[in-house]
């Protein structure tokens, strides 16, 4: 779940990111970019707060099981033990670069959205719950 928070990735691409870490023992791997038809990569990078070392323990996991159910236990597991949606790690780092003062369109080409709207949609929301928030 942290590569996935610090790249604002989907979880089927943060998975994909941990097997190329482990693989190439390098901290910067190419990922498939998933729900885009034509094959498409971006970057991945993987966080200070991690070593490869780190991500050794979890080989014989990612190897024992497929995909969708690693990704199904990471989703089962996020939802019981912190009461979040992984989903929602994306959404996180969308919501760290804004306040870091990054431009909507640099943030939608990082995490490979291809409609900006998404990532505009998401912002004006935000600020809708904080006014909402702050009214008397």
């Amino acid at each position: 779940m942290l590569i996935q928070l610090r790249n604002g990735s989907r979880i089927s691409e943060a998975i994909e990111a941990l097997k190329k870490f482990i693989e190439s023992g390098g901290r910067k791997v190419e990922v498939r970019v998933r729900k885009h038809r034509n094959p498409e990569y971006r970057l991945m990078v993987l966080s200070k707060e991690l070593s490869i070392k780190d991500l050794t323990p979890c080989k014989p996991i990612i190897n024992e099981v497929d995909d969708k159910t690693l990704e199904g236990r990471i989703q089962l597991y996020a939802k019981k033990e912190l009461g979040i949606n992984t989903h929602s790690l994306r959404y996180a780092f969308i919501t760290y670069l804004l306040k870091k003062g990054f431009s909507p369109s640099l943030i939608a080409k990082i995490t490979h959205h291809r409609n900006l709207n998404c990532i505009l949609t998401y912002i004006q929301q935000k600020a809708a719950n904080k006014i909402l928030e702050e009214l008397d």
